[in-house]
């Protein structure tokens, strides 16, 4: 039987877009933020269309040294995390929200060599 608890689990599977960057949160915890794409083929009448969806990442530090892994621009990654919504006040005194991924697993698809 499911507890009154919820569930946040997030699985995705896409490309890095833009290059890891290391940096540190609020509390001074090491991160490396960059953002994956995932794209989706979506069937609009007699049409397909492509769809993109662009997620901030955010992989702990100890997660990426614990795996010696050497992330980079294009690489197609397997993700498991959960979702984490932040607030901040911008320059007009407004208070914005951002959603990322925090990331609990993280592996490296390695693409399948072409047979020649």
């Amino acid at each position: 039987m499911l507890s009154n608890t919820g569930i946040n689990k997030i699985i995705l599977l896409g490309q890095i877009y833009q290059e890891p960057q290391m940096s540190a949160d609020v509390n001074r915890n090491k991160f490396l933020y960059f953002t994956l794409v995932t794209n989706e083929v979506i069937k609009k009448g007699q049409d397909s269309v492509e769809h993109n969806e662009y997620h901030n990442i955010k992989i702990p530090e100890k997660l990426i040294t614990q795996d010696a892994l050497c992330l980079e621009f294009g690489q197609t990654l397997y993700i498991e995390g959960k979702i984490q919504t932040t607030s901040f006040m911008d320059d007009l005194h407004v208070k914005r929200y951002n959603l990322e991924i925090v990331v609990n697993k993280v592996e490296v698809v390695k693409p399948v060599p072409s047979i020649v």
